[in-house]
């Protein structure tokens, strides 16, 4: 008989606890933020967080989001949009070039009636967000900064549109060095949002783990050795990292035949050291491997063919024995010693 492990109380109650994800921020367009997974947690860091979206939400004109890749930066903007009362509210994701011509059509032109405007009093209830404010050239920053001046000037009351942006962690180090415009940089920050990365908040990876699982409608649950293999990891992909892992996980654990508890063991977590790091593209051009590619993709039909490897072989094209080569390299050895 194979040595099975079944999930403790706590994780049982774990299981209970977590919801799914934006259940409650759906009615009535107000935020609940713990149905957030990027929010979840109850470390100091995350609580404080959350504190700060709170108090930030009902007064900002301008956020700054300041945070590492994967941190989530546009589902906390998201929120913050949320956590507003008015749920007819729309939340606009822009690039720079959409940003200024929004922002161009709320400004007053010279010689122009301050008549009502349909389209204008329509823009003003927005929430624009620019998620790439770190990647403005010079010229760039200056015509922002010349662009948003006249927009303060604007006397629309509580329906001025808000602004959100958001930029990589060196945003404030660049502004003092002289490399990011410092008067842009004090006119977007009046209102700073720091994300604090997943290494600094190991204790919140379990719920982490239970919401992201609910999220797909598993009945998984990770063992307390996995969990620690998951808190002991850096995660330089933060929560977008671990989103992968725990599918890699999830479906390998339900190959497993030895296992048909729904317990995502050691065995089942994917090599984290070797997994391909998610880096911002602007600074590296290193990208996924291909053979990751594809042994996801087996494993992906494989489930889909519910374990039966002659099934999954002919419609991935290829030989049975092909595919059992293939599946060496990554699932557990007690899924593979199987047969169709």
């Amino acid at each position: 008989m194979p040595n099975r492990t079944h999930p403790s109380p706590a994780l049982s109650q774990l299981r209970i606890q977590s919801s799914r994800p934006h259940a409650k921020a759906e009615q009535h367009g107000v935020c609940a933020l713990e149905d957030y997974t990027c929010l979840t947690g109850e470390s100091f860091a995350i609580r404080a967080l959350r504190a700060q979206l709170r108090r930030a939400a009902p007064h900002f004109r301008f956020a700054l989001i300041i945070g590492e890749i994967g941190t989530s930066k546009e589902t906390v903007a998201l929120a913050l949009h949320r956590l507003t009362a008015e749920s007819d509210a729309t939340f606009i994701k822009h690039t720079f070039a959409s940003l200024l011509i929004a922002l161009q059509e709320l400004t007053p032109r010279p010689n122009m009636l301050s008549l009502p405007d349909p389209i204008r009093s329509d823009s003003t209830r927005k929430t624009m967000f620019f998620p790439d404010a770190d990647s403005l050239n010079h010229g760039e920053q200056l015509c922002l900064l010349q662009t948003l001046r006249r927009f303060v000037s604007l006397k629309c009351g509580a329906d001025r549109p808000r602004i959100i942006f958001a930029a990589g962690p060196d945003l404030r180090g660049l502004s003092s060095a002289g490399h990011f415009d410092r008067n842009l940089y004090r006119m977007i920050s009046s209102v700073e949002i720091m994300l604090p990365p997943l290494r600094c908040r190991p204790e919140d990876i379990p719920l982490i783990t239970c919401a992201l699982l609910s999220r797909s409608a598993s009945s998984s649950a990770f063992d307390g050795r996995a969990l620690s293999s998951l808190q002991c990891h850096d995660w330089p992909g933060n929560g977008r990292e671990l989103e992968r892992v725990v599918e890699l996980a999830r479906r390998r654990a339900a190959l497993d035949l030895d296992r048909k508890d729904g317990v995502i063991e050691p065995v089942h977590l994917p090599p984290l050291t070797q997994l391909p790091r998610l880096i911002n593209p602007r600074f590296d051009t290193q990208v996924e491997r291909l053979d990751d590619i594809i042994q996801n993709h087996v494993l992906d039909v494989l489930l889909r063919c519910k374990g039966n490897k002659l099934r999954a072989a002919e419609r991935l094209g290829i030989s049975r024995s092909t595919l059992y080569r293939m599946l060496e390299a990554s699932a557990p050895s007690s899924a593979l010693d199987r047969t169709a």
